[in-house]
Protein backbone atom coordinates (compact mmCIF):
# COMPACT_ATOMS: atom_id res chain seq x y z
CA UNK A 1 0.00 0.00 0.00
CA UNK A 2 2.80 2.37 0.43
CA UNK A 3 4.79 2.11 -2.88
CA UNK A 4 0.94 2.36 -4.41
CA UNK A 5 0.12 5.59 -2.95
CA UNK A 6 3.38 7.15 -3.14
CA UNK A 7 4.11 6.40 -6.86
CA UNK A 8 0.12 7.03 -7.80
CA UNK A 9 -0.84 10.25 -4.90
CA UNK A 10 1.99 11.77 -4.28
CA UNK A 11 0.13 14.48 -2.32
CA UNK A 12 -0.33 12.38 0.53
CA UNK A 13 2.90 11.55 1.91
CA UNK A 14 3.01 15.35 2.93
CA UNK A 15 2.07 16.84 5.86
CA UNK A 16 -2.05 17.27 6.30
CA UNK A 17 -2.94 20.82 5.93
CA UNK A 18 -0.10 21.71 2.96
CA UNK A 19 -1.62 22.59 -0.68
CA UNK A 20 1.41 21.99 -2.85
CA UNK A 21 -0.12 22.39 -6.58
CA UNK A 22 -3.48 23.73 -5.14
CA UNK A 23 -4.53 19.74 -4.35
CA UNK A 24 -6.12 19.99 -0.84
CA UNK A 25 -5.88 17.76 2.24
CA UNK A 26 -7.35 13.94 2.49
CA UNK A 27 -7.77 12.93 5.86
CA UNK A 28 -5.89 10.14 4.47
CA UNK A 29 -3.09 12.33 5.32
CA UNK A 30 -3.45 12.87 9.19
CA UNK A 31 -1.81 10.95 11.84
CA UNK A 32 -2.12 7.55 12.82
CA UNK A 33 -4.45 6.78 9.82
CA UNK A 34 -1.26 7.49 7.65
CA UNK A 35 0.55 4.72 8.96
CA UNK A 36 -2.09 2.40 6.96
CA UNK A 37 -0.04 3.17 3.92
CA UNK A 38 3.53 4.72 5.48
CA UNK A 39 5.78 1.79 4.70
CA UNK A 40 9.08 3.14 5.81
CA UNK A 41 8.76 2.76 9.82
CA UNK A 42 7.15 -1.16 8.83
CA UNK A 43 10.86 -1.92 8.16
CA UNK A 44 11.57 -1.19 11.58
CA UNK A 45 8.92 -3.01 13.35
CA UNK A 46 9.63 -5.74 10.67
CA UNK A 47 13.51 -6.47 11.78
CA UNK A 48 12.44 -5.98 15.77
CA UNK A 49 9.42 -8.94 14.97
CA UNK A 50 12.22 -11.33 13.24
CA UNK A 51 15.10 -11.05 16.13
CA UNK A 52 11.76 -11.97 18.68
CA UNK A 53 10.96 -14.70 16.81
CA UNK A 54 14.13 -16.08 15.75
CA UNK A 55 15.44 -15.88 19.31
CA UNK A 56 12.18 -17.20 21.51
CA UNK A 57 13.04 -20.69 20.63
CA UNK A 58 16.81 -20.89 21.55
CA UNK A 59 16.02 -18.60 24.48
CA UNK A 60 13.15 -20.74 25.53
CA UNK A 61 16.04 -24.06 25.74
CA UNK A 62 18.54 -21.74 27.66
CA UNK A 63 15.76 -20.70 30.09
CA UNK A 64 15.10 -24.70 30.65
CA UNK A 65 19.47 -25.52 30.07
CA UNK A 66 18.58 -27.80 27.01
CA UNK A 67 21.94 -27.12 25.62
CA UNK A 68 22.42 -29.96 23.33
CA UNK A 69 18.92 -28.97 21.49
CA UNK A 70 20.12 -25.77 22.03
CA UNK A 71 22.87 -25.94 19.74
CA UNK A 72 21.29 -28.02 17.27
CA UNK A 73 18.68 -25.20 16.78
CA UNK A 74 21.49 -22.94 16.32
CA UNK A 75 22.87 -25.19 13.99
CA UNK A 76 20.01 -25.89 12.01
CA UNK A 77 19.02 -22.19 11.73
CA UNK A 78 22.42 -20.85 10.59
CA UNK A 79 22.75 -23.75 7.97
CA UNK A 80 18.88 -23.31 6.50
CA UNK A 81 18.98 -19.23 6.65
CA UNK A 82 20.63 -18.30 3.40
CA UNK A 83 18.47 -20.81 1.35
CA UNK A 84 15.03 -19.94 3.66
CA UNK A 85 15.89 -16.04 2.83
CA UNK A 86 17.79 -16.23 -1.00
CA UNK A 87 15.97 -19.06 -3.20
CA UNK A 88 12.54 -16.94 -2.50
CA UNK A 89 13.79 -13.89 -3.80
CA UNK A 90 16.27 -15.49 -6.46
CA UNK A 91 12.97 -16.91 -7.91
CA UNK A 92 11.11 -13.12 -7.32
CA UNK A 93 13.94 -12.03 -9.73
CA UNK A 94 13.99 -14.17 -12.36
CA UNK A 95 10.22 -14.02 -12.66
CA UNK A 96 9.93 -9.95 -12.86
CA UNK A 97 13.27 -10.20 -15.06
CA UNK A 98 11.51 -12.39 -17.47
CA UNK A 99 8.06 -10.19 -17.30
CA UNK A 100 10.37 -7.17 -18.10
CA UNK A 101 11.81 -9.08 -21.33
CA UNK A 102 8.50 -10.18 -22.43
CA UNK A 103 7.02 -6.85 -21.80
CA UNK A 104 4.11 -8.27 -19.25
CA UNK A 105 5.88 -5.75 -16.54
CA UNK A 106 7.10 -2.01 -16.90
CA UNK A 107 10.26 -1.22 -17.69
CA UNK A 108 10.07 0.90 -14.02
CA UNK A 109 13.10 -1.07 -11.75
CA UNK A 110 14.46 -2.83 -14.53
CA UNK A 111 15.02 -2.93 -18.49
CA UNK A 112 14.34 -5.46 -21.46
CA UNK A 113 17.58 -6.62 -23.21
CA UNK A 114 18.36 -7.89 -26.76
CA UNK A 115 18.14 -11.11 -25.89
CA UNK A 116 16.65 -13.98 -23.61
CA UNK A 117 20.44 -14.86 -22.68
CA UNK A 118 20.93 -11.26 -21.87
CA UNK A 119 18.29 -10.72 -19.55
CA UNK A 120 19.15 -14.12 -17.68
CA UNK A 121 22.60 -13.11 -17.23
CA UNK A 122 21.18 -9.63 -15.71
CA UNK A 123 19.29 -11.63 -13.73
CA UNK A 124 22.29 -13.83 -12.29
CA UNK A 125 24.39 -10.82 -12.01
CA UNK A 126 21.26 -9.45 -9.17
CA UNK A 127 21.30 -12.21 -7.45
CA UNK A 128 24.89 -12.20 -7.13
CA UNK A 129 25.04 -7.95 -6.31
CA UNK A 130 22.18 -9.32 -3.84
CA UNK A 131 24.31 -12.27 -2.07
CA UNK A 132 27.14 -9.29 -1.98
CA UNK A 133 25.23 -6.83 -0.25
CA UNK A 134 25.69 -9.24 2.93
CA UNK A 135 28.94 -8.14 3.26
CA UNK A 136 28.19 -4.59 2.92
CA UNK A 137 24.27 -4.28 3.91
CA UNK A 138 24.99 -0.79 5.30
CA UNK A 139 26.30 0.93 2.48
CA UNK A 140 24.60 3.85 1.54
CA UNK A 141 26.28 4.07 -2.15
CA UNK A 142 25.08 0.39 -3.29
CA UNK A 143 22.25 0.07 -5.58
CA UNK A 144 18.83 -1.28 -4.93
CA UNK A 145 18.38 -4.76 -6.24
CA UNK A 146 17.35 -4.61 -10.10
CA UNK A 147 13.89 -5.48 -10.86
CA UNK A 148 12.79 -5.57 -7.13
CA UNK A 149 14.22 -2.64 -5.03
CA UNK A 150 12.25 -3.99 -2.18
CA UNK A 151 15.25 -6.76 -1.49
CA UNK A 152 17.44 -4.62 0.00
CA UNK A 153 16.21 -5.83 3.56
CA UNK A 154 16.78 -9.80 2.28
CA UNK A 155 20.83 -9.46 2.88
CA UNK A 156 20.56 -7.26 5.90
CA UNK A 157 18.13 -9.72 7.00
CA UNK A 158 20.33 -12.74 6.87
CA UNK A 159 23.65 -10.80 8.30
CA UNK A 160 21.35 -9.61 11.42
CA UNK A 161 20.59 -13.21 11.80
CA UNK A 162 23.85 -14.46 11.49
CA UNK A 163 24.83 -11.54 14.00
CA UNK A 164 21.65 -12.37 16.71
CA UNK A 165 22.26 -16.01 16.58
CA UNK A 166 26.32 -15.38 17.65
CA UNK A 167 24.58 -13.27 20.76
CA UNK A 168 22.33 -15.89 21.41
CA UNK A 169 25.50 -18.73 21.77
CA UNK A 170 27.85 -16.35 23.21
CA UNK A 171 25.26 -15.71 26.23
CA UNK A 172 23.89 -18.92 26.75
CA UNK A 173 25.54 -20.14 29.70
CA UNK A 174 25.50 -16.07 31.11
CA UNK A 175 22.98 -15.33 34.23
CA UNK A 176 20.09 -14.19 33.20
CA UNK A 177 20.90 -10.56 34.81
CA UNK A 178 24.50 -10.75 33.18
CA UNK A 179 22.87 -11.64 29.81
CA UNK A 180 20.13 -8.74 29.95
CA UNK A 181 23.01 -6.27 30.85
CA UNK A 182 26.00 -7.47 27.99
CA UNK A 183 23.13 -7.17 25.35
CA UNK A 184 21.89 -3.98 26.89
CA UNK A 185 25.44 -2.93 26.01
CA UNK A 186 26.11 -4.61 22.47
CA UNK A 187 22.62 -2.62 21.70
CA UNK A 188 24.69 0.49 23.23
CA UNK A 189 27.19 0.00 21.17
CA UNK A 190 25.64 -0.71 18.19
CA UNK A 191 23.07 2.37 18.40
CA UNK A 192 26.09 4.88 18.79
CA UNK A 193 27.97 3.35 15.83
CA UNK A 194 24.61 4.01 13.81
CA UNK A 195 24.07 0.37 13.04
CA UNK A 196 19.96 0.88 13.47
CA UNK A 197 19.53 -2.57 11.62
CA UNK A 198 21.61 -4.53 14.56
CA UNK A 199 19.56 -2.68 17.67
CA UNK A 200 16.45 -3.77 15.86
CA UNK A 201 17.67 -7.61 16.13
CA UNK A 202 18.83 -7.53 18.81
CA UNK A 203 16.18 -5.50 20.80
CA UNK A 204 13.87 -8.37 19.56
CA UNK A 205 16.22 -10.80 21.41
CA UNK A 206 15.73 -8.21 24.82
CA UNK A 207 12.22 -8.30 23.86
CA UNK A 208 11.72 -12.00 23.86
CA UNK A 209 13.82 -12.60 26.79
CA UNK A 210 11.78 -10.57 28.92
CA UNK A 211 8.45 -11.81 27.56
CA UNK A 212 9.67 -15.25 28.79
CA UNK A 213 10.79 -13.95 32.11
CA UNK A 214 7.19 -12.74 32.28
CA UNK A 215 5.24 -15.98 31.94
CA UNK A 216 6.91 -17.23 35.04
CA UNK A 217 4.78 -15.26 37.07
CA UNK A 218 1.68 -15.74 34.20
CA UNK A 219 -1.04 -17.79 34.32
CA UNK A 220 -1.32 -20.23 31.93
CA UNK A 221 -3.51 -20.42 29.07
CA UNK A 222 -4.61 -22.83 26.35
CA UNK A 223 -3.58 -20.45 23.56
CA UNK A 224 -1.26 -21.61 20.38
CA UNK A 225 2.30 -20.99 21.98
CA UNK A 226 3.83 -18.74 19.22
CA UNK A 227 2.08 -16.98 16.02
CA UNK A 228 4.15 -16.06 12.95
CA UNK A 229 3.67 -12.24 14.08
CA UNK A 230 4.16 -12.61 18.21
CA UNK A 231 4.64 -15.64 20.35
CA UNK A 232 2.42 -15.75 23.39
CA UNK A 233 4.19 -15.55 26.85
CA UNK A 234 3.47 -19.10 27.64
CA UNK A 235 6.66 -20.81 28.57
CA UNK A 236 5.49 -24.26 27.77
CA UNK A 237 8.48 -25.33 30.21
CA UNK A 238 7.28 -28.66 32.09
CA UNK A 239 9.90 -27.78 35.02
CA UNK A 240 7.93 -24.93 35.32
CA UNK A 241 4.78 -25.26 35.14
CA UNK A 242 3.64 -23.93 38.39
CA UNK A 243 3.97 -20.12 38.53
CA UNK A 244 6.82 -18.95 40.91
CA UNK A 245 5.32 -16.97 44.04
CA UNK A 246 5.80 -13.21 44.48
CA UNK A 247 4.72 -9.96 46.18
CA UNK A 248 2.18 -9.55 43.80
CA UNK A 249 0.54 -12.53 44.38
CA UNK A 250 0.35 -12.14 48.10
CA UNK A 251 -0.43 -8.39 47.84
CA UNK A 252 -4.00 -6.36 48.03
CA UNK A 253 -5.80 -7.43 45.30
CA UNK A 254 -7.20 -3.62 44.85
CA UNK A 255 -3.31 -2.93 44.93
CA UNK A 256 -2.70 -5.26 42.24
CA UNK A 257 -5.83 -4.15 39.96
CA UNK A 258 -4.71 -0.33 40.72
CA UNK A 259 -0.65 -1.29 39.17
CA UNK A 260 -2.26 -3.46 36.48
CA UNK A 261 -4.44 -0.53 35.25
CA UNK A 262 -1.56 1.61 35.08
CA UNK A 263 0.56 -0.49 33.15
CA UNK A 264 -1.99 -1.14 30.62
CA UNK A 265 -2.16 2.83 30.20
CA UNK A 266 0.81 3.06 30.33
CA UNK A 267 1.45 0.93 27.20
CA UNK A 268 -1.60 2.43 25.21
CA UNK A 269 0.67 5.52 25.82
CA UNK A 270 3.35 4.06 23.90
CA UNK A 271 1.20 2.62 21.42
CA UNK A 272 -0.13 5.85 20.82
CA UNK A 273 3.02 7.71 20.63
CA UNK A 274 4.84 4.71 18.60
CA UNK A 275 2.10 5.11 15.73
CA UNK A 276 2.40 9.13 15.89
CA UNK A 277 6.10 8.91 15.45
CA UNK A 278 4.97 6.25 12.10
CA UNK A 279 3.01 8.80 11.04
CA UNK A 280 6.11 11.02 9.93
CA UNK A 281 5.93 12.25 6.85
CA UNK A 282 8.49 11.94 3.86
CA UNK A 283 8.55 16.10 3.20
CA UNK A 284 8.11 19.11 5.37
CA UNK A 285 8.22 17.21 8.52
CA UNK A 286 8.85 20.78 10.44
CA UNK A 287 5.39 21.59 9.70
CA UNK A 288 3.89 18.37 12.15
CA UNK A 289 3.89 19.31 16.06
CA UNK A 290 6.04 17.04 17.99
CA UNK A 291 7.86 15.28 15.14
CA UNK A 292 9.29 18.99 14.26
CA UNK A 293 10.74 18.81 17.76
CA UNK A 294 11.97 15.41 17.66
CA UNK A 295 13.62 16.10 14.27
CA UNK A 296 15.70 19.19 15.73
CA UNK A 297 16.94 17.01 17.93
CA UNK A 298 17.72 14.12 16.24
CA UNK A 299 20.96 12.79 18.30
CA UNK A 300 24.45 12.03 16.27
CA UNK A 301 25.40 10.39 14.26
CA UNK A 302 21.78 10.28 13.42
CA UNK A 303 19.91 12.71 11.05
CA UNK A 304 15.98 12.09 9.73
CA UNK A 305 13.24 9.89 10.26
CA UNK A 306 15.42 6.69 10.55
CA UNK A 307 16.05 6.68 14.14
CA UNK A 308 13.10 7.82 15.49
CA UNK A 309 11.06 5.32 12.94
CA UNK A 310 13.27 2.63 15.42
CA UNK A 311 11.65 3.86 18.91
CA UNK A 312 8.45 4.05 17.30
CA UNK A 313 8.75 0.21 16.28
CA UNK A 314 9.92 -0.68 19.79
CA UNK A 315 7.08 1.24 21.79
CA UNK A 316 4.69 -0.68 18.98
CA UNK A 317 6.05 -4.33 19.42
CA UNK A 318 6.78 -3.51 23.03
CA UNK A 319 2.86 -2.81 23.52
CA UNK A 320 1.84 -5.82 21.77
CA UNK A 321 4.12 -8.20 23.54
CA UNK A 322 1.98 -6.33 26.87
CA UNK A 323 -1.48 -5.79 25.66
CA UNK A 324 -3.79 -8.64 25.67
CA UNK A 325 -6.34 -7.13 23.27
CA UNK A 326 -3.73 -6.58 20.73
CA UNK A 327 -1.90 -10.11 21.59
CA UNK A 328 -6.14 -11.22 21.01
CA UNK A 329 -6.32 -9.78 17.67
CA UNK A 330 -3.27 -11.15 16.57
CA UNK A 331 -4.21 -14.64 17.02
CA UNK A 332 -7.64 -14.60 14.94
CA UNK A 333 -7.14 -17.01 11.69
CA UNK A 334 -7.09 -13.72 9.41
CA UNK A 335 -3.78 -12.06 10.67
CA UNK A 336 -2.42 -15.35 11.23
CA UNK A 337 -2.87 -15.96 7.36
CA UNK A 338 -1.27 -12.99 6.77
CA UNK A 339 1.30 -13.49 8.64
CA UNK A 340 1.79 -16.79 6.72
CA UNK A 341 1.97 -15.05 3.71
CA UNK A 342 3.45 -11.83 4.69
CA UNK A 343 6.96 -13.29 3.20
CA UNK A 344 5.37 -13.79 0.03
CA UNK A 345 3.32 -10.99 -0.03
CA UNK A 346 6.81 -8.90 0.58
CA UNK A 347 8.38 -10.34 -2.43
CA UNK A 348 5.64 -9.99 -4.97
CA UNK A 349 3.99 -7.20 -4.59
CA UNK A 350 6.11 -5.10 -6.81
CA UNK A 351 5.75 -7.06 -9.85
CA UNK A 352 1.94 -7.04 -9.35
CA UNK A 353 2.17 -3.60 -8.94
CA UNK A 354 4.24 -3.09 -12.48
CA UNK A 355 2.00 -5.59 -14.29
CA UNK A 356 -1.19 -4.26 -13.29
CA UNK A 357 -0.61 -0.10 -13.07
CA UNK A 358 0.07 0.31 -16.57
CA UNK A 359 -3.21 -1.55 -17.63
CA UNK A 360 -5.71 0.48 -14.90
CA UNK A 361 -3.80 3.22 -14.11
CA UNK A 362 -4.22 4.88 -17.73
CA UNK A 363 -8.25 3.59 -17.15
CA UNK A 364 -8.68 4.55 -13.72
CA UNK A 365 -7.21 8.02 -14.78
CA UNK A 366 -9.22 8.34 -17.64
CA UNK A 367 -12.55 7.24 -16.00
CA UNK A 368 -12.06 8.79 -12.07
CA UNK A 369 -9.32 11.37 -12.28
CA UNK A 370 -6.96 12.55 -9.60
CA UNK A 371 -7.47 16.36 -10.41
CA UNK A 372 -10.50 16.75 -7.81
CA UNK A 373 -10.08 15.84 -4.01
CA UNK A 374 -13.52 13.15 -4.90
CA UNK A 375 -11.33 11.83 -7.91
CA UNK A 376 -8.11 11.27 -5.98
CA UNK A 377 -10.06 9.27 -3.32
CA UNK A 378 -11.70 7.38 -5.74
CA UNK A 379 -8.72 6.98 -7.92
CA UNK A 380 -6.99 5.47 -4.54
CA UNK A 381 -9.73 3.09 -3.49
CA UNK A 382 -10.22 1.56 -7.02
CA UNK A 383 -6.47 0.72 -7.29
CA UNK A 384 -6.83 -0.74 -3.58
CA UNK A 385 -9.75 -2.52 -4.51
CA UNK A 386 -8.46 -3.81 -7.84
CA UNK A 387 -4.87 -4.58 -7.11
CA UNK A 388 -5.27 -5.46 -3.66
CA UNK A 389 -7.11 -8.84 -4.28
CA UNK A 390 -4.93 -9.89 -7.31
CA UNK A 391 -1.52 -9.28 -4.91
CA UNK A 392 -2.98 -11.36 -2.03
CA UNK A 393 -3.86 -14.18 -4.20
CA UNK A 394 -0.47 -13.92 -6.24
CA UNK A 395 1.05 -13.94 -2.77
CA UNK A 396 -0.65 -17.12 -1.62
CA UNK A 397 0.47 -18.91 -4.59
CA UNK A 398 3.63 -17.47 -4.62
CA UNK A 399 3.52 -18.84 -0.52
CA UNK A 400 2.36 -22.42 -1.69
CA UNK A 401 4.82 -22.65 -5.03
CA UNK A 402 7.52 -21.35 -3.44
CA UNK A 403 8.08 -20.31 -0.28
CA UNK A 404 7.24 -23.36 1.63
CA UNK A 405 9.26 -25.74 -1.15
CA UNK A 406 11.65 -23.66 0.06
CA UNK A 407 11.37 -24.07 3.64
CA UNK A 408 11.33 -27.81 3.30
CA UNK A 409 13.97 -27.66 0.71
CA UNK A 410 16.10 -26.37 3.29
CA UNK A 411 15.49 -28.65 5.29
CA UNK A 412 15.65 -31.52 2.84
CA UNK A 413 19.57 -29.95 2.33
CA UNK A 414 20.44 -29.83 5.89
CA UNK A 415 19.36 -33.55 6.37
CA UNK A 416 21.40 -34.70 3.54
CA UNK A 417 24.28 -32.68 4.84
CA UNK A 418 24.04 -33.78 8.61
CA UNK A 419 26.54 -36.49 9.18
CA UNK A 420 24.30 -39.39 11.30
CA UNK A 421 24.87 -40.93 14.66
CA UNK A 422 25.77 -44.58 13.35
CA UNK A 423 28.37 -42.34 10.95
CA UNK A 424 30.00 -40.52 13.85
CA UNK A 425 30.13 -43.07 15.45
CA UNK A 426 32.12 -45.23 13.28
CA UNK A 427 34.79 -42.44 12.52
CA UNK A 428 36.97 -43.22 16.20
CA UNK A 429 36.20 -47.00 15.42
CA UNK A 430 38.12 -46.78 11.67
CA UNK A 431 40.71 -44.32 13.11
CA UNK A 432 41.42 -46.98 15.72
CA UNK A 433 42.43 -49.53 12.59
CA UNK A 434 45.43 -48.05 11.69
CA UNK A 435 46.86 -47.69 14.95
Amino acid sequence: MGHYTEENIGWWTEPYGLYEDGAPSSPIQLPFIRVLYSARPMVHIFFIISGFVLTYKPLKQIHSQQYSALVSTLSSSVFRRAVRLFLPSFITLLIMSLAVYYELSESRYGFPLWSVTAQLGSWYETCWQLLQSSWGWDDSSSPLPRYNPALWTIPVEFAQSMLLFIVVLGLSHARINMRLLILTCIMSFCFWSAQLHAVEFLGGMLIAEVTLLQSYNSTPSNSPESSPILPTTEFGDKKSESPITTATDISNPCVTSSKSTCMKVFWILNLICGLYISSWTNEHVDEIPFLSTLNAHTPEPYSGQRVWFCLAAFQIVLACTQLTTLQALFNLPLPQYLGNISYALYLTHNLCLTILEPRFGPLFNDVIGKDSFIGRHGFWAAGLLIYGPMILWTADVFWRGVDVPSTKFARWLESKCLLDKDSESEIPRRKNLHF
